[in-house]
């Protein structure tokens, strides 16, 4: 008898391998929570044991995942109010909800290349370049360039 080895799965990569992952946005009280999760399901249900009366506005697969999410926290941080949280006023918050929804449910590859596009289109990418040219760190620049933050202290 000839016996072959098994078949096997081929080995998954690692997390950090292309980082993919789900971009979302929730509303609580006014607020948008951009955050990011691998496994969309168990994260909304812990986020519904916090935060009971959210609403999931998008959630969208990417590539990068981490390097989305922070281009977003940095294009919006005029918005910001606190950790993930974003106090947009009504056009920002337009063309965030809006914006981000119209990327695809399940086309990662797409959603990659179209969000480069998107920031460009939507001004963003002024925000995401200075940023990255102050070199002190995404928190510190949030503070430093939030106007939602500042009207509440």
């Amino acid at each position: 008898m000839v016996r072959h080895p098994a078949v096997t799965e081929p080995e998954a990569p690692s997390d950090r391998d292309g980082d993919p992952g789900f971009i979302y946005i929730v509303e609580d009280h006014g607020r948008l929570k951009i955050g990011k999760t691998r496994r969309t399901v168990d994260r909304m249900r812990a986020a519904k044991t916090w935060l009971p009366d959210m609403a999931l506005l998008a959630c969208k697969p990417f590539w990068n995942v981490s390097q989305v999410e922070r281009d977003l926290h940095a294009g919006f941080s005029v918005g910001w109010y606190a950790g993930e949280w974003f106090a947009l006023d009504d056009c920002d918050r337009d063309i965030l909800v809006e914006g981000f929804g119209e990327f695809s449910d399940v086309d990662r590859d797409a959603n990659t290349a179209d969000f480069i596009r998107w920031c460009n289109s939507e001004g963003m990418v002024e925000s995401i370049i200075e940023c990255d040219r102050q070199a002190n760190g995404l928190k510190r620049f949030l503070g430093e360039e939030s106007f939602a933050r500042k009207s509440t202290i």
